[in-house]
């Protein structure tokens, strides 16, 4: 789908030989993360004395934390690649949270899921680290990955913790496209832990 290294760099020699087409540097696109999916109880089954759990700012491993888009061509190549003027509008770190949010909001016995604001108090916390947010290019075709690293504590303990994947498959060369595949997958992940923090805040009381 690529390689889009050397291509930036053979613009760049472009760029700097001849003043590129008539000196202008092509544009920079920037992508937002914004929930997918978005639960809201109704009030008969709002739980009363429920859990109130904040989102904490999502810890992001290389080389996923900057503001680039990563692609990766091949399934486990150590070699990655950087959209040059496809990037985050914001860190990953901050963007996560929000979505997060919205996508787990609604978990039994829970009052209710939000970004930490400050001033507030919560009963507990869900923490994330980022492993993977890329698009991944092979012989067999395209997708987009994201795998978290999910975990639920108090300020005494943790009370739960998984690992969760989403894939999407692409059908587009767009890199719009791309990122809206990875939202997608974003929410599968997050929605694969929906399970296992209900069972754990509800085996407990806030």
């Amino acid at each position: 789908m690529k390689p889009a290294g050397a291509c930036v760099a053979l613009a760049i020699v472009l760029v700097i030989a001849l003043g590129g087409c008539g000196g202008r540097v092509p544009s920079t696109h920037y992508y937002v993360l914004e929930p997918r999916d978005v639960f809201r109880p109704d009030a008969a089954a709002a739980v009363l004395g429920g859990w109130t759990i904040g989102v904490e700012t999502f810890r992001v491993d290389p080389p996923y934390d900057q503001d680039r888009i990563v692609y990766r061509v091949g399934e486990n190549s150590p070699e990655v690649g950087f959209y040059a003027y496809h990037r985050w509008a914001a860190p990953l770190a901050r963007m996560l949270p929000r979505v997060a949010a919205a996508t787990l909001g609604g978990v039994a016995g829970t009052k209710s899921i939000e970004p930490i604001a400050p001033g507030r108090s919560y009963d507990a916390f869900i923490g994330g680290r980022v492993l993977a947010f890329e698009e991944i290019d092979t012989s067999e075709g395209h997708r987009v990955r994201v795998r978290l690293a999910l975990h639920l504590s108090t300020d005494e303990e943790e009370i739960w913790s998984g690992t969760v994947t989403g894939q999407a498959a692409l059908s587009s060369d767009d890199v719009g496209d791309v990122v809206i595949e990875m939202r997608s997958a974003l929410a599968d992940a997050l929605r694969s832990a929906r399970h296992g923090i209900q069972v754990a805040l509800l085996m407990r009381t806030p």
